[in-house]
């Protein structure tokens, strides 16, 4: 199997009927098995009404175990995260609020996390500058009919304009997807997905 990037969002550590701490550490250890070599928390990892003191430190152990099994670790905030003074391993890279692009490998991936809670900001999606695969990350509310509050609001058409191989969603908690070539949908709370370079195809993680 070639190597992957696997994505995950809203865990919302703290919040009554959430995946929780096992199913996450379980769903890293499924996707590392199935080839991903890289890993991103695309935000809300944490609920913002959740004891910090109790919680913050599970979101370490998550994060922790991430860097054991992939060679690389990435965390996209939320709009929970914001409430929180959250703490990382060194090894993770934090993602900053303004619109910027890095490098897993070969893939370019796009994105910004998000600042305040709500955040309202319209971002301007830099045109594809890139041969090879191009990915977007984002913890979006997108047109909003999916969402009960308003976090990095874009349309699917500005998103298709971009001409990124795939846009990867977090914020809302279904797994809806809003297209399909490109891909353009939400991970879903309670779900994982896995970008796969060379194909520049994005398939659920099922275990």
């Amino acid at each position: 199997m070639p190597a992957s990037i696997f994505v995950f969002s809203d865990l919302h550590l703290g919040l009554p009927g959430a995946p929780g701490l096992d199913w996450t550490l379980q769903a890293l250890e499924v996707a590392a098995n199935r080839g991903a070599t890289a890993c991103v928390c695309l935000g809300d990892i944490i609920d913002r009404n959740a004891n910090s003191a109790e919680f913050v430190p599970q979101v370490h152990t998550v994060m922790a175990h991430t860097v054991t099994l992939f060679s690389e670790v990435h965390f996209i905030s939320g709009n929970h995260d914001t409430h929180h003074n959250l703490d990382f391993p060194p090894e993770v890279t934090v993602h900053g609020t303004q619109m910027h692009t890095f490098h897993i490998g070969n893939t370019t991936v796009l994105t910004a996390a998000v600042a305040t809670d709500p955040d309202p900001r319209r971002l301007q999606l830099p045109p594809r500058r890139s041969n090879g695969p191009v990915l977007g990350l984002l913890h979006s509310s997108v047109s909003g009919e999916f969402s009960k509050g308003t976090c990095l609001p874009l349309s699917v058409a500005e998103l298709q304009a971009c001409e990124a191989d795939a846009w990867i969603l977090g914020h809302v908690h279904t797994p809806h997807t809003l297209a399909d070539t490109p891909f353009i949908g939400w991970v879903g709370m309670s779900h994982g997905l896995l970008f796969n370079p060379d194909t520049c195809h994005v398939t659920r993680l099922y275990y």
